[in-house]
């Protein structure tokens, strides 16, 4: 079995990354290899699906940017001959972040950074913002930001809309599972899948998630990624909240209507590294719901209505994806993991970098050098900044 480039890992970043390649070589054969197309234990399709350019590393708004476009520009980007184009439920209510007194200096100094980003947002005073969203309490918080592009979709619907696109470009999906790597220094040379077959190709693509450090681990590529449980709740209040942006914070508050109520998460960062699905059933009502009344103190009676669980591939390093090619080692082995929750919005963007890699040698539209490999060993974080 041959193939150009081997994407190991059928979630969004691996079908975004095997579409890229096609749109950027449409004569290479480039095979997806997933081992559970119920996607049972991904992040795809359980995260909020949350766009936002409010990040302070330029090559992270530069990847919202590209998919803000796409987005935007959805129903002729995503249209494929014979197939319905899904609907994405784009609600443009922009994203929100908000800063007291400890963190409003950070704030500033982000949202200065973010307009030199080509970002169109606002700095909002507490007393504007209390004007304009009565429902938000503003009396602790000494600033906020603005971002009134942002917004949130349906995550499985871009999902589809992505394979559909793959699909229709030529990518072979392979239901199976990789459970080896065979190589000759510096060049991975193929994959041995759990049917039997060894796979080979030119190029590899580690896009598996959670499970990418073990893959990588087979050539003595340390990557500092484990997958963390996150909680994601759905309540009603008293009155719609349908008009609010995706609000966050520094402590990981994030809250975004939906159905009419919201849904909110409370990161917590420190939970131990794990494939634990697990739900703890008193940690909406001593966390979260605290924290969500209050911050909306305009509604009360923050009902749960439904709560889940999903897996962030958590880069402990830094909190940023860690993409491209080990050079100097094996050349040909890229990764795209650890994006601890922002995957999904960068998906095609890394993905368009890969293939741009892996056709020229080099990144031609966003320079994603500083998500490298390298600063691991060089113990070079690359982190955001403030809220993450």
């Amino acid at each position: 079995m041959k193939a150009d480039v081997v994407v190991i890992g059928g979630g969004i970043v691996g079908f975004a990354t095997a579409l890229q390649m096609k749109l950027t070589d449409p004569h290479a054969e480039v095979v997806i290899v997933e081992k559970d197309p119920t996607y049972a234990k991904a992040a795809t399709g359980k995260g909020t699906g949350g766009i936002r350019q409010l990040f302070t590393r330029p090559e992270n708004i530069a990847l919202s940017q590209y998919t803000l476009d796409i987005v935007e520009n959805w129903g002729d980007w995503a249209a494929v001959p014979g197939v319905s184009t899904p609907d994405l439920k784009w609600r443009s209510n922009g994203y929100l972040f908000i800063a007291g007194e400890k963190d409003v200096d950070i704030l500033a100094r982000n949202y200065e950074t973010q307009r030199a980003c080509g970002v169109d947002a606002e700095w909002i005073e507490p007393a504007e913002l209390g004007r304009r969203y009565p429902e938000i309490r503003t009396d602790d918080l000494r600033g906020a930001v603005l971002s009134s592009r942002d917004g949130w979709l349906d995550p499985k619907a871009f999902f589809e809309g992505v394979q559909n696109r793959a699909r229709h470009a030529g990518v072979t999906v392979l239901e199976d599972e990789v459970q080896g790597l065979i190589a000759d220094s510096p060049k991975v040379t193929g994959v041995r899948l759990a049917s039997g077959p060894v796979l080979t190709a030119d190029a590899f693509v580690n896009t598996a998630g959670t499970w990418a450090p073990g893959l990588a681990a087979q050539l003595g590529m340390d990557l500092p990624v484990e997958p963390m449980r996150r909680h994601e709740h759905y309540a009603v209040a008293s009155k719609p909240l349908d008009h609010l942006p995706f609000i966050k914070d520094i402590a990981g508050l994030a809250i975004h209507a939906h159905l009419g109520g919201v849904s909110v998460g409370l990161v917590d960062f420190d939970h131990p590294g794990g494939e634990e699905f697990t739900i703890d059933p008193e940690y909406y009502a001593k966390v979260v719901e605290p924290a969500l009344a209050h911050r909306i103190s305009g509604a009360t009676d923050f009902r749960e209505q439904r709560t889940w669980t999903g897996l962030y591939d958590q880069n402990r390093f830094d909190g940023n994806a860690i993409v491209g090619n080990w050079q100097g080692r094996y050349d040909n082995f890229y990764v795209a993991a650890g994006f601890s929750g922002h995957g999904f919005m960068h998906a095609l963007g890394v993905g368009r970098a890969i293939a741009e890699h892996i056709t020229t040698g080099k990144y031609l539209t966003i320079d994603l050098t500083p998500f490298g490999y390298q600063r691991v060993g060089d113990n070079a974080p690359y982190a955001e900044i403030g809220i993450r």
